[in-house]
């Protein structure tokens, strides 16, 4: 594997672990399970390059893969570590699926527009496993589906209708009833749903670090530890500085998603970052994980404030959902979650979830990502809105093809202006009251 600088030992890079939101990192089940990789280097003094990707999450390692893959040189910069933001917190579900369906997309983009984002949608886990196939990262990756499903009466005509319009537009959808539905969950509580075929799990800390491995191998030079202080356009190319060099580049990518600063003015305001927390079991014992997801799917209930909900590769059970909680949940956080957990399955009656830790999400008004063009060479792309790990991957090749046609963006998804959030600082209040009064509607239903 070539490397374009030396990589620092861990224990050199301090700066990064001095603080609660690297504590928070450190608490999750992904970083307890791949604790100790090598730190990328800061920014030297100068660096010039083709195209600087400021973030090194999905999105933005997807992109340079992409750029790298057809000759184009390319400079990565993370204020952290590769995987520090959502990319290596979130539950590492790779679904294939919008939450607007197909009719609604083209509505609300036109039918040639709306039609590439469904055909997007639907390709982006095979996106994702062809990833990882091709540059051989282990990352516990399994692709067996994802189901959604019901315990209420209410909801059943409107869930199997979505299991239709994208089994017609073009998905792997089964509608799942009854005993078909309990077999494949292995939760006595379920009467209804849907499986997505081409859905699946990854260890989401292990794949965004062989992305990053990736990049290196191809020749990318990747800076940990360089968070970009100032982006500003000086006669024909962008000027990004961070606390150790000054990066020079023709284009500039920003994919911060839910850790987006003001390095832009304005655009930080367009996502609200929204804290999912999860916890996770010990490896269960055989006698109790035999039956819970038996065929390895991942999941998500049908509620207002969804759960979701897997197994890993070594056979632990693990479940998230969203509210208002902090990088470093409390465990007066966790009983409710755990509670669902037991519900849905008795067995795990008993069970310890001695892992917790929480990511943002950033959520968008309309539900959907966005593109932006903020300047000529300067593009954006967040707001993934809970599906990051088969969407930011896509899209981050779709912004890479853009710029290799030279392009403002592709046609395959819209760009939309830049439109900050009225009164973006109520957000998380009214977010927070949001979620209390969904809470207490699912708990009525």
């Amino acid at each position: 594997m070539t490397i374009n600088a030396p990589l620092i030992p861990p224990e050199s890079s301090t700066d990064m672990r001095s603080n609660s939101a690297w504590a928070g990192f450190k608490s999750s089940l992904w970083f307890q399970t791949d604790p100790t990789p090598p730190a990328y280097p800061k920014v030297p003094d100068s660096l010039d390059t083709e195209v600087a990707v400021i973030g090194a999450g999905f999105a933005g390692l997807s992109s340079a893969l992409a750029l790298l893959e057809q000759g184009v040189g390319v400079a990565v910069l993370e204020a952290r570590q590769p995987g520090f933001g959502a990319s290596g917190r979130n539950g590492g579900q790779v679904i294939p699926f919008s939450k607007h369906e197909p009719a609604a997309l083209c509505a609300m983009y036109g039918e040639e527009i709306g039609r590439g984002i469904v055909d997007l949608t639907i390709s982006a886990a095979d996106r994702v496993f062809d990833l990882i196939r091709r540059h051989g990262i282990d990352c516990d990756a399994v692709q067996t589906g994802w189901l959604q499903a019901s315990s209420k009466p209410a909801g059943y005509a409107a869930l199997k209708q979505r299991c239709e319009v994208w089994g017609k537009a073009g998905a792997k959808a089964t509608w799942l009833d009854g005993d078909a539905i309990r077999q494949y969950c292995g939760s006595p509580i379920f009467q209804y749903g849907w499986l997505l075929g081409g859905g699946g799990t990854v260890h989401p800390l292990k794949y965004v670090r062989g992305l990053a491995r990736a990049v290196s191998s191809l020749g990318g030079a990747i800076h940990g530890d360089s968070p970009a202080l100032s982006l500003k356009p000086d006669d024909g190319r962008w000027v990004i500085t961070t606390p150790t060099g000054v990066v020079k580049a023709r284009r500039v990518i920003l994919t911060t998603n839910g850790y987006t600063t003001d390095l832009w003015p304005g655009l930080r305001q367009t996502v609200v970052p929204l804290y999912s927390m999860q916890v996770a079991t010990d490896p269960l014992p055989a006698a109790i994980g035999a039956e819970i997801l038996p065929g390895g799917q991942s999941m998500t209930d049908a509620l207002r404030l969804i759960h979701y909900f897997r197994r890993d590769a070594q056979g632990r059970f693990i479940i998230g959902e969203r509210g208002p909680f902090r990088d470093i949940p409390r465990e007066s956080d966790t009983p409710r979650v755990i509670g669902v957990a037991r519900r849905m399955y008795p067995a795990l009656n008993g069970v310890d979830f001695p892992f917790r830790w929480s990511g943002k999400v950033a959520m968008t008004t309309d539900h959907m990502p966005h593109f932006h063009q903020l300047a000529p060479g300067l593009s954006a792309i967040l707001g993934f809105n809970g599906r990051g790990v088969a969407m930011a991957t896509t899209l981050g090749q779709v912004l890479a093809a853009a710029c290799l046609e030279g392009k403002a963006l592709s046609t395959q998804f819209p760009v939309t202006p830049m439109r900050p959030i009225a009164m973006h600082s109520l957000n998380l209040v009214g977010i927070a009251a949001m979620i209390a009064y969904y809470r207490l509607l699912d708990r009525i239903a």
